[in-house]
Parts: C-alpha cells; sequence; structure tokens
C-alpha cells in the first residue's frame, strides 16, 4: 500500500510540473512561413467577391449603436456596406452608405448631409500592407503571414501563436491548426501607444468559404480613443465581379466633410 501512495504521489507531481512547463517559443524561418500559409490558403480557398447580410454594433468611446448591414467586398481592398440602425434603436438619421477603398474609408449619412472619413492607418500609423475590409470581414488572406520578420511560434494543443515583425508592427497570429484557420490578429506599432486586435470565431459555420460566423474589432489609441467594432453574418455567399462604379455613395455637393479625430464623440 505504501509503495502505491508513493507511485500515485510520484505521477501526480510529474504531471502537475508538465502543467506548469513553459510553452517554449521556438523561431520560424520564411521557408516553414511559406509552407504554413499554403496550408491555410488550400483549406479554406476564398472567393474574389462576397455578399452578405448581418447585424452587429459599432463603438466609439464608450458609445454603441446596433446595427444591421448589407455588405459587399471585392479583393483586394474595396468594400461597400449600408447600415441602418437595429429595431428599437436611435432613428433613421443615423443610416449610413460606407465605402472602404484601401486603407482609407467614408461615412456617409444622407439625413445628416454629412460625411465621416478616415484611415486606419490614423489610428496608430499601421503600414500599408494591411486590407482593413478583409480583416474586419473576417477574410484575411494568409499570405500577409510571409511578411512577418523575426517570427517565433507557440503551441498550445491545437492552437499556434506566431509573433513577429511587419515593417513597424508587431504582429501576434493565432491558428487553430485544427481547421487551419486564423482565430486573432493583434497589431502594435513600436513606438505608439495604438494596438488593432482582430478576433474572429464560428468557422464552418458556412461551408466553402474562410469566413467566421463572428468577427470583432477593438482599436485602441492611448486612453481616450477606442473603436470597436462586432459583425455577426446571417448570410454570406460569393460573387461576380464587381461594378465599382455603380456602388459609388453618390454624395451631392456641399455635404459637410469631417475627419474622424474631429468628431466630438472624442471631447
Amino acid at each position: 500500500m505504501r509503495r502505491l501512495i508513493i507511485l500515485a504521489a510520484g505521477v501526480f507531481a510529474l504531471l502537475s510540473g508538465c502543467a506548469r512547463a513553459p510553452h517554449v517559443a521556438e523561431p520560424v524561418g520564411p521557408s516553414e512561413l511559406a509552407r504554413l500559409v499554403d496550408t491555410i490558403n488550400t483549406a479554406a480557398p476564398g472567393a474574389e467577391s462576397y455578399r452578405g447580410t448581418g447585424d452587429g454594433e459599432i463603438s466609439v468611446s464608450g458609445r454603441t449603436l446596433k446595427v444591421a448591414f448589407a455588405i459587399i467586398y471585392e479583393r483586394p481592398g474595396w468594400l461597400r456596406a449600408d447600415l441602418r440602425p437595429a429595431i428599437g434603436t436611435m432613428g433613421a438619421s443615423l443610416t449610413a452608405l460606407a465605402l472602404v477603398e484601401g486603407d482609407c474609408a467614408r461615412l456617409y449619412f444622407p439625413a445628416r448631409l454629412l460625411v465621416v472619413t478616415g484611415c486606419i492607418s490614423d489610428v496608430a500609423g499601421y503600414d500599408d500592407w494591411l486590407d482593413p475590409a478583409s480583416l474586419i470581414l473576417g477574410l484575411p488572406d494568409a499570405s500577409f503571414i510571409t511578411r512577418m520578420t523575426d517570427v517565433t511560434a507557440t503551441r498550445r494543443g491545437d492552437l499556434l501563436t506566431l509573433e513577429g515583425l511587419a515593417g513597424t508592427s508587431r504582429i501576434r497570429v493565432k491558428i487553430d491548426e485544427n481547421r487551419s484557420v486564423i482565430t486573432e490578429i493583434e497589431l502594435d506599432r513600436d513606438g505608439t501607444d495604438g494596438n488593432l486586435r482582430l478576433s474572429y470565431a464560428g468557422h464552418g459555420w458556412k461551408p466553402g468559404t474562410s469566413a467566421p460566423r463572428t468577427v470583432e474589432l477593438v482599436a485602441l489609441e492611448g486612453e481616450s480613443r477606442e473603436i470597436g467594432i462586432t459583425i455577426r453574418y446571417d448570410t454570406l455567399r460569393g460573387a461576380e465581379s464587381v461594378d465599382r462604379d455603380a456602388y459609388d455613395l453618390g454624395i451631392p455637393p456641399g455635404v459637410l466633410e469631417v475627419d474622424w479625430k474631429d468628431l466630438s464623440v472624442w471631447r
């Protein structure tokens, strides 16, 4: 009996020690990153264009608006969205039309004759390799991973975490190796107080696409500026090539244009 107790204690100590063992970060070379990207992009190839609908929330420095949306997206970096307040929330004056081209966006409020403009690079000066439209919709091309240098990797079960640099940004990417999908991207620019984090969940809800069911974005700049976007898809499908001119915002002359940093919501 005494020997059995000693054996059980030894096994317990061994298992406890393993549970406390740190996960060692191992360097990852360019060829390994290229193979990983190929695996992700091959596992869930994406269409060049998408149409979708859903609902979500937009939060700016603590103020939140619930919305329903319809979107048209085309690679690379083009997005048109129609947004309207969800039933039971604020009025139709906040119905908006959005257009994202490259890293910049325009948000037009027809009832208020107001256009809000801004670029994701304004949040924390991120580099121009980003495709904000694809990141926000949860449709990132994993090829950006091959831009990363000084990369290390850690594993916890099926979760692979890569950390490295791309330009002046420090990047952390989490990958579900079982599904071969990206579940989180986090960026910090060296020397700034800005941070951008995107989390993706619900993969597999729509066969044939690499899109998650839900996307959460949080962009921080210091202690005073915070933007949060959450989207939940109801529908999403691949689409034909988009005639972008047909989806221009059609903003009439004389409409007031405001830079997003000048909005009173920051004050």
